[in-house]
């Protein structure tokens, strides 16, 4: 081995110990970078030389700057984040929801309820007393305003659910560009040198990102590509194209938001609705904005509805068979309903009696029997005790009431149940990120020295074999 073969040693020392501290300081610099994973520097022994009759290396070389990734992990984040959007979502619209029916803090309608019956059954102590009847009204025209309110507000909440829709799919379009563009640089940068790290780390915290917006899958191609999917198929991402996510009102769902996929590079929209948040993919926000407005509060406000309904037929079948203090008979006491559905809104139930005289409180007219008596409304005060066939079994009006707010409870309690756990997994999967793929201070302050050690060491051969040199050059001199 010559002197020169000394100086090149040394030189490729000094290289490949400079590239080394380069990725430290890296390391270092983006210890509290989003995404970020450590990399370390793997050498490896240049190629040997048999110049002189035996293998004889010819220095150091830097075979790869490896990335601390694990990606399983990865899908596990992918999965938990999925979780987490689509459980912090729910739960945020239904504590809205159970705000409504918490009669311990309000008179909802539960108390109303009773209170309208009671007015009955205080009346059958005195059918014809003014201050009775004038009760009645008071109680059910506050009955169907709590109607109205609850079923205002379980509409506002589908609203603002389907607002929030405009929000997520932005969100959706920008990150799933933004993967796209990655895929096509890193797929550049690879062809020509080793792994683009730093481009994977991005691409890898976007796709997290992503899946907190909606369920998804992904593989990656021998390119390095990512293809990235909703979890029913539907392609979002197909190596450098992204598809484009827009909303169309639905004519046949109340006006309210479809949401239609352009496939990547293609021009044909197909409606991802059903696979986006159906009853079978109800993953990340999207999922759980579309669940808390298609199907969530629809199971309210049907039940509403219901109650509503039922309450009018079976008061107003008792009361238009009565007769009031004029001998006033056929009234319905409640706005006949025309159709279930809706019936528990503005425009459904209302007070149809304005005239107290109307009240029908006797069961035989008062110009035939006097001045009548308290049969009717007796009838129409043990409504709220009878036994009535409804959708979830034979109940009364209040135990039906009950169901309600039960499922209300039971919905608030699975998204609290499925968030607290998503939320403690997540935290578990991040600290294991971090010990797997976090930078630790520590040892990159320790690698620091010890890199800057070799360099100068072969620093130090350099100026060794430069003396060889002038030592070889003075004896020929």
């Amino acid at each position: 081995m010559s002197v020169l073969s000394i100086l090149d040693i040394a030189k490729s020392g000094i290289a490949a110990q400079r590239l080394a501290l380069e990725v430290t300081s890296e390391n270092i610099t983006n210890v509290n970078t989003p995404g970020y994973s450590r990399q370390t520097t793997v050498f490896q022994t240049a190629p040997t030389s048999l110049d002189k009759g035996f293998p004889l290396g010819r220095g150091v070389q830097v075979a790869e700057i490896q990335r601390a990734y694990d990606d399983f992990l990865q899908t596990q984040l992918k999965n938990e984040g999925s979780t987490r959007g689509w459980s912090e979502t729910v739960l945020s619209s239904m504590k809205r929801a159970e705000q409504l029916f918490n009669e311990f803090s309000t008179d909802g309608i539960g108390k109303s309820l009773q209170d309208f019956f009671k007015a009955w059954q205080d009346l059958t102590a005195n059918p014809q007393g003014q201050p009775e009847r004038q009760a009645i009204l008071a109680r059910a025209n506050q009955l169907t305003d709590q109607f109205h309110r609850v079923n205002n507000y379980l509409n506002d909440i589908r609203t603002e659910a389907n607002q929030s829709l405009e929000g997520i799919t932005a969100d959706v379009n920008d990150k799933i560009t933004q993967i796209a563009s990655l895929n096509d640089q890193i797929r550049q940068v690879e062809l020509q040198s080793g792994r683009a790290n730093e481009l994977r780390d991005r691409r890898d915290l976007l796709v997290r990102q992503l899946s907190e917006n909606v369920g998804l899958t992904y593989i990656e191609g021998n390119d390095g590509m990512l293809t990235v999917s909703l979890t029913q198929g539907q392609p979002l991402v197909i190596g450098k194209d992204a598809a484009t996510l827009s909303l169309q009102p639905d004519p046949a769902n109340s006006g309210y938001y479809k949401i239609l996929s352009t496939s990547p590079g293609g021009t044909t929209s197909v409606d991802i609705s059903t696979i986006a948040g159906g009853p079978n993919n109800s993953q990340g926000e999207m999922g759980g904005t579309l669940q808390v407005r298609d199907t969530l509060v629809n199971t309210f406000l049907t039940d509403l509805d219901e109650l509503a309904f039922t309450l009018a037929n079976q008061v107003n079948a008792v009361h238009s068979a009565g007769f009031g203090l004029t001998g006033s008979t056929g009234n319905n006491f409640f706005t006949p309903p025309g159709a279930m559905a809706g019936y528990s809104g503005i425009g459904g139930i209302a007070v149809n009696i304005a005239n107290t005289n109307n009240i029908a409180a006797a069961d035989v007219d008062p110009a035939v029997g006097g001045t009548g008596n308290n049969k009717n409304a007796k009838s129409i005060a043990s409504v709220y005790d009878t036994i009535l066939p409804m959708s979830g079994g034979n109940m009364t009006l209040g135990g039906f009431y009950n169901s309600l707010v039960g499922k209300v409870g039971v919905a608030v309690q699975d998204a609290q149940r499925s968030s607290d756990l998503s939320e403690g997994v997540l935290r578990q999967l991040d600290n294991l990120r971090e010990s797997n793929s976090g930078v630790s201070l520590d040892e990159e302050l320790a690698n620091l020295i010890k890199y800057q050690k070799a360099f100068e060491g072969a620093a130090k051969l350099i100026n060794t074999g430069a003396e060889m040199m002038d030592t070889i050059l003075g004896l020929v001199r």
